[in-house]
């Protein structure tokens, strides 16, 4: 018994790098860090809304202070005091965020944020974005220090920017909002999902365009499909990432970035915001994990739209109204669909609350690559706006993308559009 109890306070005592373990993403997270800090720069009302900016210190990564801005934007009337929004962005200014803010905070009547310079970058010679990443990744493959995952230190920015939003908007006797809705696109929606798998505070995300969830299924698929690695990944296969999914350090490193290690996690309301021709992944990614993750879940992907959803327009309507009805503590839709494929491919959509409509979007493809190709749209019936179904002609050659959408009606009068998944048919590969 006192030899596992000096155990543990030897293992207490050694440095987090050293330590590793099953969630070495909360312990990095958890960890103090006296670099944290935040001040107010400027405020100001703009369109009837109070935006303040702060400067914000994350965190010292490796001996790099993180620095950020965090915009705050709070709506005329506050309803939902104890909830706010949190939008993960990368470069650039923070104040380019706030048409996006203030729809959102003033469809839920609550403040919402965003925050920049995730990752702080470049580092390491330069190296931004996905190269900093897949860096990182292969520097924990060769040390096997667990503090290299980019992953980490940008999940942490998100809960400190969590921090500073329930400091600020606490002083004077103001009510801190103690739920979050997080967003974030590619990276930073990867972020996201580890956000939520270290914070209790998150009670819904919207992670954007990060389609990768199980990423050893996923990376082999790829192959399967295109006969090789998106080029869009050249950072990860040029340092043979991939090639090392079965390692057992990567088999560790996975254990800690990929979202799909979490997914029991993930009990909180969820809305996938993806885009149906985005050049990162496999049309049907969704196949590897989506069963898998817990209701609630919903997804709307963007037809025609690459990894920046066509500017946005379509999904922040969706956007708006999942965070509207979470701050509201609304029902959210319940959205299911059923698929059969076998000789005659068909699809069925179930929805609550009746859907104002339901169309199928279809693209067809000589190969099974349809990243590049067109999306078309019909409308489908419905009984009585609850339940549609379609039966999916199979080209003469080739193959054919689909899936269909509902649109909605929020109580206030907006619309917005939720989808089912994209699957092909015929569901084989094609032959070498």
């Amino acid at each position: 018994m006192r030899y596992a109890i000096a155990l543990l306070i030897a293992v207490a005592a050694l440095p987090f790098s050293a330590r590793g373990g099953a969630d070495a993403l909360g312990d990095y997270v958890r960890k103090a860090d006296p670099s944290f800090a935040w001040k107010q720069i400027e405020q100001r009302d703009t369109n009837g809304c109070t935006t303040t900016r702060l400067e914000l210190t994350s965190q010292t990564w490796r001996g790099a202070a993180w620095q950020h801005q965090l915009l705050v934007v709070r709506p005329p009337q506050v309803r939902n005091p104890d909830i706010a929004f949190l939008f993960i962005t990368g470069d650039g200014d923070v104040a380019k965020m706030f048409n996006l803010l203030k729809t959102l905070a003033e469809r839920a009547g609550a403040v919402a944020a965003a925050i920049n310079r995730v990752p702080n970058q470049p580092l390491y010679d330069g190296r931004k974005e996905d190269a900093l990443i897949a860096y990182t990744f292969d520097q924990f493959l060769k040390t096997g220090d667990a503090e290299w995952p980019l992953l980490f230190p940008m999940t942490k920015s998100a809960v400190r920017a969590m921090d500073a939003v329930q400091a600020f908007t606490s002083q004077g006797g103001g009510t801190k909002p103690t739920r979050f809705v997080v967003a974030g696109a590619s990276k930073r929606g990867w972020t996201t999902w580890l956000t939520a798998a270290a914070d209790p505070r998150v009670a819904g995300i919207a992670p954007m365009v990060i389609d990768m969830l199980n990423m050893k299924a996923q990376t082999k698929w790829a192959e399967q499909v295109y006969g090789r690695q998106s080029e869009k990944i050249g950072d990860y296969t040029n340092l043979k990432l991939v090639e090392r999914m079965d390692d057992p350090r990567m088999i560790e490193l996975r254990g800690y970035v990929d979202p799909y290690s979490y997914r029991t996690r993930y009990t909180i309301p969820k809305l996938l915001l993806l885009g149906t021709n985005d050049p990162y992944w496999t049309v049907d990614s969704l196949r590897h994990y989506w069963n898998d993750l817990p209701e609630p879940k919903l997804v709307f992907q963007t037809p025609n739209a690459g990894h920046d959803l066509a500017g946005g327009k379509d999904a922040t309507q969706t956007l708006a109204a999942f965070f509207q009805m979470i701050a509201d503590k609304e029902e959210l839709p319940k959205v299911t669909w059923t698929r059969t494929e076998a000789n005659s491919p068909s699809i069925e959509m179930t929805v609550a609350p009746a859907a104002k409509a339901f169309r199928l979007w279809t693209a067809d493809s000589p190969d099974r690559d349809l990243r590049n190709d067109r999306w078309s749209s019909v409308a489908i019936p419905s009984n009585p706006g609850h339940t549609a179904s379609a039966k999916i002609e199979r080209p003469a050659d080739g193959y054919r993308a689909y899936l269909m959408e509902a649109e909605f009606v929020t109580k206030s009068g907006q619309t917005y559009r939720l989808s089912t998944e994209a699957r092909v048919t015929p569901d084989v590969m094609p032959k070498p």
